[in-house]
């Protein structure tokens, strides 16, 4: 009986030890991937998908409750890519882009949301089909939205489009928004 009172201590303080070890050795990565804003690193990454790995979500900050901290500003930025069918058709092709935006990873092909992923993703994204949330944003508000992304949340498009790719974003977008499906 004492022995097995011995060996299991000697289990415990193990298990002790090794739990610590990987704890600072998370911790470690996370302080190590975090760029200059705060943000991980590894959540802008459209193809490192980590992130959504139930395994690891205890190793993962909580980022469910991050939202947009737009300047005061964003909507008086005017759009200077004007709305064409050509900018529609450049904006489309980067939004459906893997490499490029990847919106439709999460917003699927209507904006509504893209069913399939949900249960990989943190929350629900926005609707970007809904004209009555469209409507009420600026083209400055989008673009912004866009290019800053949120942290944890949706990636900063300004770190794989150029300024007139996200233009296009904004303009192919808003094609998206439709008026509500009647009951």
């Amino acid at each position: 009986m004492r022995n097995s009172a011995f060996v299991f201590l000697i289990l415990l303080a193990v298990a002790v030890l090794l739990s610590a070890a990987a704890f600072a050795s998370v911790n470690q990565n996370a302080n190590s991937s975090t760029t200059e804003r705060g943000q991980n690193a590894n959540t802008s990454s459209p193809t490192n998908r980590s992130i959504n790995d139930p395994s690891k979500a205890q190793s993962q900050p909580d980022f469910s409750k991050n939202t947009w901290e737009l300047p005061a500003d964003a909507d008086k930025t005017k759009n200077p890519v004007p709305t064409s069918d050509e900018s529609i058709a450049k904006g489309k092709e980067l939004y459906l882009e893997r490499t490029k935006g990847n919106c439709v990873f999460c917003h699927g092909e209507t904006g509504a949301g893209n069913e399939a992923n949900l249960p990989r993703l943190r929350r629900k994204p926005a609707d970007i089909s809904n004209k009555e949330r469209m409507a009420a944003l600026t083209d400055g508000e989008l673009y912004w939205k866009i290019s800053q992304g949120i942290t944890g949340i949706m990636p900063a498009g300004e770190k794989r489009m150029s300024e007139e790719e996200r233009w296009h974003v904004v303009n192919y977008i808003r094609t998206l928004a439709k008026e509500p499906a009647k009951p």
